[in-house]
């Protein structure tokens, strides 16, 4: 149970972090760069060094993965400026309902009757969760007279960009290879390695300087809790306390409603009533997947 109520813990951090950012003097860009080196080293530790990485070159699924891990960095940057100008509610419900994807895709494949009714009335709900978390007064700038309409795209894209890496990180978690010592911590390297590596060159394209005391600060920090969430989740797989298939659905669930109270609490981020409506469909839209899908 431990692991489990860490890995919300630290998930939900990660998008506090992204928040305060901004008020603590800390550059995302460089923060979030600085993270996938420190998440990218954490793992590659922990699967066993150079043995893991001549493994990994070797496994079938390297292409697909380094592939998804080219979108790491931009999605990680979209998340955290959704987290500063939309605010942590709707950042946490465009990321964690996106398993709303996966799900309709293998339903598509393993066939329709396995999916329960009630299962379709949660994926159903996902998507006017989503766009109601959109909606209404926004602290960025508005391009046009319609409220919130210049950023309303920011949680549209991070659900398809966070459900398609799902999609694939399932595509392929199955593959036999992972069964081997050590490859799962390096199957999850993979992309942290090439985000790493997007976020260099962003910063090198962009003339951005070095990185203070403040950004390696932030970045270490980001990348130690990112890691840690990743980490802590396949432990809280293994401990078997909850039944595989509910682990996602409700620690997607208790991150939204933990980083929506904590927004409020801690950074005075009090959603809207659309965004409102958005956290409630949210909720009853994993609460059903979670319990039909048992």
């Amino acid at each position: 149970m431990w692991t489990f109520v860490i890995t919300v813990a630290a998930t939900v951090l990660i998008y506090l972090l992204f928040a305060g950012f901004e008020r603590w003097g800390v550059r995302s860009h460089w923060a979030i760069t600085i993270n996938y080196y420190v998440a990218a080293i954490l793992g590659w530790n922990l699967a066993g060094g150079a043995s893991a990485l001549t493994s990994t070159v070797e496994a079938p699924w390297l292409g697909p993965l380094a592939i998804l891990g080219l979108a790491f960095y931009p999605l990680f940057r979209l998340t955290a400026r959704c987290s500063q100008e939309l605010g942590v509610s709707v950042a946490t419900i465009s990321t964690k309902l996106s398993m709303a994807i996966p799900v309709l895709v293998f339903a598509l494949f393993d066939g329709w009757h396995l999916v329960h009714w009630g299962q379709w009335c949660g994926l159903a709900l996902a998507f006017p969760a989503v766009w109601l978390s959109a909606q209404g007064p926004a602290t960025a700038p508005q391009r046009s007279g319609s409220p919130g309409l210049s950023s309303a795209w920011m949680p549209v894209v991070m659900f398809l960009g966070s459900g398609t890496i799902d999609l694939m990180f399932g595509w392929h978690s199955a593959h036999p290879s992972l069964d081997l010592p050590g490859m799962r911590m390096a199957f999850a390297s993979v992309p942290f390695t090439l985000g790493a590596l997007v976020g260099t060159l962003d910063q090198i394209r962009g003339q951005k300087g070095w990185p203070s005391l403040r950004d390696l600060a932030g970045g270490t920090v980001l990348g130690v809790v990112n890691f840690g969430s990743l980490y802590f989740l396949l432990l809280a797989f293994d401990a078997g306390f909850f039944e595989r298939t509910l682990v996602v659905p409700l620690l997607n669930l208790s991150v939204i409603v933990v980083a929506t109270l904590a927004g409020a609490l801690l950074l005075s981020d009090i959603p809207h009533a659309k965004a409102r409506w958005g956290v409630a469909l949210a909720t009853a839209s994993i609460g059903l997947m979670m319990w039909f899908g048992r």
